[in-house]
């Protein structure tokens, strides 16, 4: 019996006997009663901790299943971010080089007249400067297929919860 003060017996009841005098009862069958409900409670508990400690391990197999597929998931996404990387590395410097390569000019166009070098060096700049250009580009789409990317595979781990996009987000 529970009580909302800090007593849970009056004193009348500590003094009272158990098994009331006049009791037919017998004390010891009343004593192996209790000792049987005992039992059942015991067994009752501990099968309430048997399982709430299974559940614990279930849960904690499950928490390691969902970290190492995350890192996994990194681990991929990581590659191919960096494979895209390298790609536009890659070309960004076949073109720097095929800029590099395409006026040869020779001793004898450097010693012409100043308008042909300067109408040289502008052919040349404006190459430099659509080449830029077209990285430029290149790098702005390619930055925007990292971010779907990225923000595609957040939305389907459930990284993302309010409305904030991937490249918002930052390491604290």
């Amino acid at each position: 019996m529970r009580r909302s003060e800090k007593k849970w017996m009056e004193r009348d009841e500590l003094t009272t006997p158990f098994l009331a005098p006049e009791s037919d009862e017998n004390p010891a069958s009343v004593a192996a009663e209790l000792r049987d409900r005992m039992v059942k409670v015991e067994q009752q508990v501990l099968a309430q901790y048997t399982a709430t400690a299974a559940y614990a391990t279930l849960a904690q197999q499950g928490a390691e299943h969902v970290r190492a597929e995350a890192r996994a998931d990194l681990d991929r996404t990581q590659s191919t971010i960096m494979g895209l990387l390298d790609r536009l590395r890659d070309e960004a410097t076949m073109r720097l080089d095929a800029i590099s390569g395409r006026p040869a000019s020779s001793a004898a166009e450097l010693s012409s007249s100043t308008d042909e070098r300067v109408a040289l060096l502008e052919d040349r700049m404006n190459a430099v400067l659509n080449a830029l250009d077209t990285t430029r580009r290149d790098n702005a789409h390619l930055r925007a297929q990292v971010d779907e990317l990225l923000q595609r595979q957040m939305q389907e781990d459930g990284w993302l919860v309010s409305n904030g996009s991937a490249s918002e987000l930052r390491l604290g």
